[in-house]
C-alpha cells in the first residue's frame, strides 16, 4: 500500500506544483493596482513561483521533501497573501488548500486548518481586517473534518487495493508455477485419452470374446444335456413301463424288493431328468430371474426323502450316512423340487469324494435361520480354490486322470437355487480332514392362507382363485414354462384359437397370451376381444412341427400318453415305423406301445437310409422320425419324403433330445406385442414400458455407430 500511496502523492504533488505555478503567472499578469509595481503582489508572485519551482525540481529526486515543501510553502504563501493583500475571500482559498494538503502529507490538514483559522482571527480582531470570521471558521472546521474522513476512506481503499494486488501477485506466481504442471497434465491427458480409446477398442473385443465364451458355455451345457438325456430317456422310459405297466411283461408276480428297486430307478430317473431340464434353463436364462414355485414346506420330510433317494449310494461299508435333524423345525417357503435337487447334489458330491469315513446331514435353527449342513471326511478343498467352488463349470481337479466325473455344474446350480430362496451357501474345508457345506435359509412368519406368501402382491378374486390367463400353444413344455414364471395367475392352456372368444366369455381371463413363430401376427378378428392380447415368441416344439409339416414334435423321453393321443387322433394306425439311431429308443417305443388295447405293429430302422427303404417297401400309417442321426439326418429324410408323392402322405411325428428349436429359429427376431381393442391411456402405456425397459437389457456387443473421429470414419470392430 505504501508504494501505491507514495506514487499517488508524487503524481499529485507534481500536478499541484504546475497548477500553483500557473496561478502565480496569471496572478501577476492580471493583477490591477493603483500603484506601479506593488510590493505585496510582487512578493506573493515570487513566493508562489519559488515554492512551485522548488517542488517541481525536487519531485523526481526527493519526492518526500518536494511534498513537504509544497504543503508548507503554500500554507505560508496563503498566510502572506492574507496579511498583505487584505481581500475578504482569501481565507476561503484555505478550504481548497486543506483538501490538497491532506492528500500530500498525513495530518497536514489539521495544521493548515489551525494556522488559517488563527491568522484569520488575528487579522480580523486585532488588525480589523474585513473577514467574515464566522463563515471562515465554520468552513475551515468542516473542511478539516471532511478531508480527514475522505483521506481515511482513501487509505482504506488503497489498503484493500494493496492486499488485492499482493494476492494477485501471489496467484500469478502460483499460476506461473502451475503453468508447467498444467502443460504436463494436458500432455498426460492426451496420452490418457489415447489409452482410453485403445482400452475401449480392447474392451469391445473382450466383450465380443466374452459373448463368444458365453455362447460356447451355453452350447456346452446344451450338448451335455443332450448326451445325458439320450441314455436317461431310455432308463426313464423302461422304468416307467415297468413301474406303471408291469402287465406288459406278462402275468408274473413281481417280488416286492424288485418292484421297490424299480420304483427307486423310476423316481431318481425322473428327478435326474428334471435336473437336466434345469441345466438347459441355465444355458438360456439367468437364474437370478428364475421364478420358483414356493409353498410352505416342512423341512424334515424333504430331507428324509432326499436321504432315501441317495441311500443306495452308501451301501458300501466304507462310507456311513448319518443324519442329525433337529425336531420342530419351522415351516419354510420352498420350491421342493429345487431344494431337493440342492440336497441331492451336496449328498452325491460328499459320497463321490469320500472314500472312507462318514457323511452327515445336519439341520438346525440358529440366529433366525435354518441351517442345513452336509459334512464329509473326504480329501478336502484347497483354500485358494474355495472362492471359485460355486462357479459354473469349475472343477477342483481338471486333470485327465481325475477319479470323479462331472461337468462342474452341480454346485453352481445349488448356489443359484439357494440365492433364489434368499439364502446363503458356503463351504468350510480342511485338506485331509474333509469339507462342510452349509445352507442358511431365512425363517419368515408365514401368513395364514395356504400357498400364498407375503411377498406376492395378489388382489382378492371371487372364490379365492387366481385370475386366469389363456395360453395358446400346443407344446406342454411351453405351458409348463409359463406356469413356472407367471405364478400369480392360473394358466389355462389352449391348443389353438378356434374357440377363443367363447373361452374369454366363459372364463373372463386377465389376458390372452398367444405364442407365435417369429414374424407371425395374431389374426385380426381376435384383436376385438375385451382383454389384452399378448403375442410372443417362446421356443415351442409346435414350431418345429409346423416348419416341417409334421403332426407333432415330441421331446425325449417320449411321453406315451401324448403319443397315444396322436395315434388315437389318426384313427386307423396299424403299422408304425420308428427311425432312430439309438436302439434303446426303438425298443422303448415297442415296449411302451405294446400296452395299447388294440394291437399295433412297430417296425424300426436305425438310420435314414434304412428308414427310407422301409417306407418304400411298406408305407407306414405313422412315422416317428429322430432329427439328429449320423449320416442321413431327420431333416434330410423329411426333404426326400416331400419329393415322393407316396411318402409325402405319411403322417410324421418328430423326435428330438436336444434344444434343436432354438437353432432352427436362431436367425429370426424375437417379438413381444401387446394389443387391446380399447385405446391405451398414456398412464397405462408408461406402466407397460417401465417393466419392459427393466427386463430387456441392451446388447451392444461390438456395435459402434458410423461416426467420424479426427476426420476419419471409425470402423466397427469384429
Amino acid at each position: 500500500m505504501q508504494l501505491n500511496l507514495d506514487d499517488l502523492r508524487g503524481r499529485l504533488a507534481q500536478r499541484l506544483a504546475f497548477l500553483a505555478l500557473t496561478v502565480a503567472q496569471f496572478f501577476i499578469l492580471f493583477y490591477e493596482s493603483a500603484e506601479p509595481f506593488p510590493l505585496p503582489a510582487i512578493g506573493f508572485w515570487l513566493l508562489l513561483t519559488a515554492v512551485s519551482l522548488g517542488a517541481l525540481a525536487l519531485s523526481n529526486q526527493r519526492p518526500r521533501v518536494a511534498r513537504h515543501l509544497l504543503v508548507w510553502g503554500l500554507t505560508a504563501v496563503l498566510i502572506f497573501a492574507m496579511a498583505f493583500l487584505p481581500t475578504p475571500w482569501l481565507p476561503f482559498v484555505g478550504i481548497l488548500l486543506i483538501f490538497c494538503q491532506a492528500m500530500l502529507v498525513q495530518g497536514s490538514e489539521f495544521v493548515t486548518g489551525t494556522a488559517m483559522a488563527g491568522t484569520a482571527v488575528y487579522l480580523g480582531v486585532v488588525q480589523n481586517y474585513p473577514f467574515p470570521l464566522a463563515g471562515i471558521l465554520t468552513n475551515l472546521f468542516l473542511a478539516v473534518i471532511i478531508a480527514w474522513l475522505t483521506i481515511r476512506a482513501l487509505y482504506t481503499a488503497l489498503d484493500w487495493l494493496s492486499k488485492t494486488q499482493r494476492r494477485a501477485e501471489q496467484l500469478l506466481d502460483v499460476t506461473r508455477s502451475q503453468q508447467a504442471e498444467l502443460r504436463s497434465a494436458v500432455k498426460s491427458l492426451q496420452t490418457t485419452n489415447e489409452l482410453r480409446l485403445q482400452a475401449e477398442r480392447e474392451l469391445l473385443i473382450a466383450n465380443k470374446q466374452a459373448r463368444e465364451s458365453q455362447r460356447m458355455k451355453e452350447q456346452f451345457a446344451a450338448n451335455i444335456s443332450h448326451e445325458f438325456r439320450t441314455p436317461l430317456s431310455i432308463i426313464l422310459g423302461f422304468s416307467e413301463v415297468m413301474y406303471l405297466s408291469p402287465e406288459v411283461y406278462g402275468s408274473m408276480a413281481w417280488p416286492p424288493k424288485l418292484y421297490r428297486d424299480v420304483s427307486q430307478i423310476y423316481r431318481n430317473s425322473r428327478h435326474l431328468m428334471s435336473m437336466i431340464d434345469d441345466i438347459l434353463d441355465l444355458s438360456h436364462f439367468e437364474m437370478t430371474g428364475f421364478t420358483l414355485n414356493k409353498e410352505p414346506a416342512e423341512l424334515e420330510p424333504l430331507l428324509q426323502e432326499s436321504l432315501s433317494m441317495v441311500a443306495d449310494l452308501f451301501r458300501n461299508d466304507a462310507v456311513t450316512l448319518t443324519a442329525e435333524i433337529e425336531p420342530d423345525l419351522p415351516l419354510l417357503e420352498l420350491d421342493r423340487t429345487r431344494m431337493r435337487q440342492v440336497f441331492l447334489n451336496l449328498l452325491n458330491n460328499a459320497c463321490r469324494f469320500t472314500e472312507a469315513g462318514t457323511v452327515c446331514l445336519r439341520a438346525f435353527r440358529q440366529d433366525g435361520e435354518v441351517c442345513i449342513q452336509v459334512t464329509d471326511t473326504g480329501p478336502g478343498i484347497p483354500q485358494e480354490q474355495l472362492a471359485r467352488i460355486f462357479t459354473e463349470f469349475y472343477q477342483v481337479d481338471y486333470s485327465l486322470s481325475r477319479k470323479h466325473g462331472g461337468a462342474g455344474l452341480g454346485l453352481a446350480i445349488c448356489h443359484r437355487f439357494v440365492q433364489a430362496h434368499d439364502g446363503r451357501i458356503w463351504v468350510d474345508s480342511t485338506l485331509g480332514e474333509g469339507s462342510t457345506f452349509t445352507i442358511a435359509l431365512p425363517v419368515e412368519e408365514l401368513s395364514p392362507g395356504g400357498l400364498l406368501y407375503r411377498t406376492r402382491a395378489l388382489e382378492a378374486t371371487p372364490g379365492g382363485k387366481l385370475p386366469p390367463v389363456l395360453m395358446i400353444d400346443s407344446d406342454p413344455t411351453v405351458i409348463s414354462l409359463v406356469q413356472r414364471h407367471l405364478t400369480e395367475y392360473e394358466i389355462v392352456p389352449l391348443t389353438d384359437g378356434a374357440h377363443l372368444a367363447e373361452q374369454v366369455a366363459e372364463r373372463h381371463p386377465a389376458a390372452v397370451v398367444w405364442n407365435v413363430t417369429p414374424g407371425a401376427v395374431v389374426p385380426a378378428p381376435l384383436l376385438d376381444l375385451p382383454v389384452p392380447v399378448i403375442s410372443c415368441s417362446l421356443p415351442s416344439r409346435a414350431w418345429m412341427a409346423d416348419a416341417f409339416g409334421a403332426l407333432a414334435c415330441l421331446n425325449k423321453p417320449i411321453n406315451f400318453e401324448q403319443l397315444n393321443r396322436i395315434i388315437d387322433g389318426l384313427g386307423s394306425v396299424q403299422n408304425l415305423l420308428v427311425v432312430d439311431d439309438n436302439s434303446g429308443i426303438c425298443q422303448l417305443v415297442e415296449r411302451g406301445l405294446s400296452a395299447r388295447p388294440s394291437p399295433l405293429t412297430v417296425r424300426v430302422a436305425y438310420d435314414g437310409e434304412s428308414g427310407l427303404s422301409a417306407m418304400r417297401q411298406q408305407p407306414p400309417d405313422l412315422l416317428l422320425l429322430d432329427l439328429i442321426m449320423p449320416g442321413l439326418n431327420g431333416r434330410e429324410v423329411f426333404d426326400i419324403m416331400r419329393q415322393d408323392e407316396v411318402l409325402a402322405q405319411i403322417p410324421v411325428v418328430l423326435l428330438t433330445a436336444t434344444d434343436f428349436i432354438s437353432e432352427q429359429f436362431a436367425g429370426q427376431t424375437s417379438q413381444l406385442t401387446v394389443q387391446r381393442s380399447a385405446m391405451l391411456q398414456p398412464v397405462e402405456l408408461l406402466q407397460c414400458i417401465q417393466p419392459i425397459v427393466k427386463a430387456l437389457q441392451p446388447r451392444y456387443g461390438n456395435w459402434l455407430p458410423e461416426q467420424s473421429v479426427n476426420g476419419q470414419p471409425q470402423e466397427k470392430l469384429g
